[in-house]
């Protein structure tokens, strides 16, 4: 935040300051080097010097090197496009890239498909196979890793459709049984992007969820709230704004159903949110890993007086990581809302004509947010920065899932 002030010292003697800085609203990104004001030829002389004498590893001179770099492209993107580079250059270039992905790739755009608004209240129309349910099986087992062959999933399908729906509301009849529905997705901000789905949960997958968060179901624990820093080190605090819990996806076929229905809304094949073996392969799937690229579904309580501070939900990966990865994109369910006071969710950031003190959302049960954290040319997103407003009354529950390009870090 501009006025933060930072100082850096010697280990050896921490009373004597190197380097003073003070953020402003001019300089996003602060580097140091102490051998700054040297010539070019004078400082690789240095260089060569700490390394042949030991001073550094070659993987520290790498480091340096590569932040030189950074610094170099930081200062032409922000002549190019007037935003501050905020990721590390340079971006992976064809380390999973399909054929017709490769000129996305190597420009550093992410792998996975963005749905992009260009005006407010654009909609996209999506359709899933993944219905609502709009009652419960008796019996919720976990799911293990067998479930999911092919065969076992045709049956598991059928066993549930007695139990879902293509219609929202419980007193609605669809007249027959549909094998899909549509979901509506709602531009509400051009910059940062932030979408809407007024109805992507069913009042039954609420309470559900719900159940869950609040120890009904037993198998839950919330927990304070930490923050991870944007350091290598990934050190966490205690944010002391809520409680939250997680829940993978083989939760139950409810929870599994609804980490499909996200896949479908992001265009994404959701065996990309689960493990896979290498015999498992998705075709034109070329990402460098097995392991799923979604995080386990976080359930969140606010209470009476609780807020959710300003943040990014993305973070900074170490410059030597090559393949720079991010939290792409954000799913934001809201569980409560008709009897909730407060706990509007805001973007300050994204500041229009009719919202000068940024864009607010109303929680409204049952809806979803989806906004993304980074930008289609692979930068981090400064405008997704959001928080939630104090909640006046009530408890307040809410489900996000993050969806990482292109590997989880």
């Amino acid at each position: 935040q501009p006025g933060h002030s930072f100082f850096l010292s010697a280990t050896y003697d921490k009373e004597h300051v190197l380097k003073r800085w003070t953020i402003t609203e001019d300089e996003a990104v602060l580097y140091y080097d102490p051998w700054s004001d040297l010539s070019p030829d004078a400082q690789q002389a240095e260089a060569d010097t700490w390394t042949s004498e030991g001073k550094w590893t070659e993987t520290q001179r790498f480091s340096r090197d590569a932040w030189i770099v950074d610094r170099s492209f930081g200062r032409d993107y922000l002549v190019q496009t007037s935003r501050f580079w905020l990721a590390a250059f340079p971006q992976p270039l064809s380390h999973y890239a399909s054929e017709h992905e490769e000129h996305a790739i190597s420009h550093g755009e992410p792998y996975l498909h963005m749905w992009r608004g260009n005006s407010i209240g654009q909609t996209f129309t999506i359709e899933t196979t993944n219905l609502y349910f709009k009652s419960l099986p008796d019996y919720l087992p976990r799911l293990q890793g067998g479930d999911y062959e092919i065969n076992i999933e045709s049956q598991r399908k059928l066993e549930m459709a007695q139990y879902q729906s293509s219609t929202w509301r419980n007193d609605e009849d669809p007249g027959h049984l549909e094998s899909s529905m549509e979901l509506k997705l709602k531009t509400l901000s051009v910059a940062p992007q932030v979408f809407e789905v007024r109805r992507f949960l069913s009042k039954v997958e609420v309470k559900h969820l719900i159940d869950l968060a609040s120890g009904v179901k037993g198998d839950v624990l919330l927990n304070p709230s930490t923050v991870s820093s944007s350091t290598s080190e990934n050190k966490k605090k205690e944010a002391g704004t809520s409680t939250n819990g997680w829940i993978h996806r083989e939760q139950d076929v409810v929870v599994d159903t609804i980490f499909r229905r996200v896949a479908d809304l992001l265009k994404i094949d959701e065996h990309l949110m689960r493990d896979r073996v290498p015999d498992d392969a998705v075709e034109g799937d070329s990402l460098p890993t097995n392991e799923r690229i979604v995080e386990a579904m976080q359930l969140i309580r606010h209470e009476e007086g609780q807020e959710y501070s300003p943040r990014h939900d993305f973070a900074y990966p170490p410059i030597l990581n090559r393949y720079q990865p991010k939290r792409f994109a954000t799913i934001l369910m809201y569980l409560t809302g008709a009897d909730l006071e407060g706990g509007e969710t805001v973007f300050p950031k994204s500041v229009t004509t009719d919202n000068h003190d940024g864009l607010k959302i109303k929680p409204q049960s049952g809806k979803a947010l989806v906004y993304y954290n980074v930008l289609p040319d692979g930068n981090t997103d400064d405008l997704s920065q959001h928080g939630g407003s104090k909640v006046r009354n009530g408890a307040q529950y809410l489900a996000s899932i993050w969806v990482w390009d292109p590997i989880i870090n």
